[in-house]
């Protein structure tokens, strides 16, 4: 764990909880670890979990995106869990939440 993010594999899950902020700095080391554990691990599913976030710029929507291309074109999903309402703004402003689907949500909404 750096800077208040944890990474953490279960079978072909990779769950990132994200860090307090979510900045230029932040998004480059989680960009590198989460392609060294993709490089690792056979992960069809990528879970950012938003639990401790309370800021969120540009640099991490972009690499939010980045990760939704990335896992698109391997035949993956990303999804977001525990988003506080200042978040879920940035993401819902973002158009996020068009690509990007609630893994709390997704068995409700028959996304598996």
């Amino acid at each position: 764990m750096e800077n208040g993010t944890d990474y953490r594999v279960r079978g072909r899950v990779l769950f990132v909880r994200m860090p307090e902020e979510v900045d230029h700095h932040s998004s480059l080391e989680m960009k590198r670890q989460i392609l060294r554990l993709r490089e690792q691990n056979p992960i069809s599913e990528l879970v950012f979990d938003f639990s401790d976030t309370g800021f969120m710029d540009s640099a991490g929507i972009g690499m939010l995106l980045g990760r939704y291309r990335e896992m698109a074109a391997a035949g993956g999903r990303v999804y977001v869990r525990r988003v506080s309402p200042r978040v879920s703004r940035i993401l819902e402003m973002s158009g996020i939440y068009r690509i990007i689907g609630d893994w709390d949500k997704r068995n409700q909404e028959g996304d598996r």
